[in-house]
């Protein structure tokens, strides 16, 4: 990420979790709720260690933000103080939970209890399922539930160079141009936060190799974070394939441009797109190996699953070639995403009184 976009997220804890309250107060002003007695999911897509319910250590961080002071701190207690600052709302927070453990909810919810896990593919990539309690080993107290939620933070993968046989030389001047250097190498793979950039530097590379546009210089091709994923998604997605590569060409200013250039295009974006999709085959048929259940449901959501024409076909394409043969597995969407997972957390630790 170029550091335009880094300045927009550094900054202090307390700047962001008064942005939350206040885009909390907002909606809930909106609908006439301020006064409401309402029980809060609070989502929080970072790394944390879970020490209750509501209580969740932030660990670090991912997608580009970098606020130190949050570091080791509770979030659920940094976003409880806000709202007591704000003291306009008697919504209380009463659970705290990763994005994939809401989608995981909501999928296992609408589909049943063969959903076991859950995987969100958006600016990052990350997973959740269902453990049994017995193969915890670093629990220190009694656990009085069989089964426990588990975030696979699969997106660390490669931190101890496990993935270098499959980094190309765009995918390492990707990193070390990113905030956590050396961090994250699946979010930089599959990630919608990445892939646009990933495109952008091998169409530069080509450019530069005389493959595309005759060789001709395009200066905003050349420019960090100047072929955003929503370029990819929207050439892929096109009827017309020719014309969207024409008005994203003219976007970027390139000189002069042909349909030959168009078919470079379209098929750097799908090889990258490919790419991205059999990396996170790859660790789901990882997940369903440890599992080794005999039917598994996986409930797939984030951006890329949404507005990516093709992902999920291609999800399920590969899938097949890595999933165990003695596993029933199948692929369902979980369109409803994170919110209403934990939403329907949140009433149920209400109901039990947690």
């Amino acid at each position: 990420m170029t550091s335009r976009i880094i300045s927009l997220l550094i900054f202090l804890f307390f700047q962001l979790f008064t942005f939350i309250v206040n885009c909390l107060h907002k909606f809930l002003k909106q609908f006439d709720l301020l006064e409401a007695n309402l029980s809060i999911g609070f989502v929080f897509s970072y790394p944390c260690e879970h020490l209750s319910i509501r209580s969740a250590r932030l660990l670090w961080w991912t997608k580009g933000f970098d606020i130190k002071d949050c570091l080791q701190k509770d979030v659920c207690k940094l976003l409880e103080d806000a709202l007591e600052l704000n003291m306009s709302t008697r919504a209380q927070i009463k659970a705290v939970m990763n994005d994939t453990v809401g989608q995981l909810a909501a999928a296992a919810h609408r589909y049943g209890p063969e959903c076991t896990i859950g995987v969100v593919i958006g600016y990052g990539c990350n997973s959740s399922y269902l453990e049994k309690t017995e193969r915890i080993k670093k629990l220190d107290s009694p656990y009085p539930h069989k089964e426990m939620v588990v975030v696979t933070e699969w997106e660390e993968f490669g931190a101890n160079g496990e993935l270098e046989d499959i980094l190309t030389p765009f995918d390492k001047e990707i990193d070390a141009a990113s905030v956590h250097q050396g961090k994250q190498m699946v979010d930089k793979l599959t990630g919608a936060l990445y892939l646009g950039e990933v495109c952008r530097r091998v169409l530069a590379q080509l450019v530069l190799d005389r493959l595309l546009f005759d060789g001709q210089e395009c200066e905003k091709l050349d420019e960090p974070d100047n072929f955003p994923t929503k370029y990819i998604l929207e050439i892929l997605s096109a009827a017309d394939t020719n014309k969207a590569c024409r008005r994203i060409c003219d976007e970027l200013e390139v000189p002069s441009h042909s349909s030959q250039d168009y078919i470079i295009i379209h098929e750097v974006c799908h090889r990258i797109s490919l790419r991205s999709a059999s990396i996170v085959a790859a660790a789901i048929g990882a997940l369903l190996r440890h599992l080794g259940s005999s039917r598994v449901k996986i409930g797939v959501g984030g951006a890329l699953v949404q507005f990516h024409p093709t992902y999920q076909g291609m999800l399920k394409e590969k899938l097949m070639l890595v999933a165990p043969l003695t596993c029933r597995w199948e692929v369902v969407p979980a369109d409803e995403g994170s919110a209403r997972g934990a939403a329907l957390i949140a009433a149920v630790a209400e109901k039990l009184n947690l």
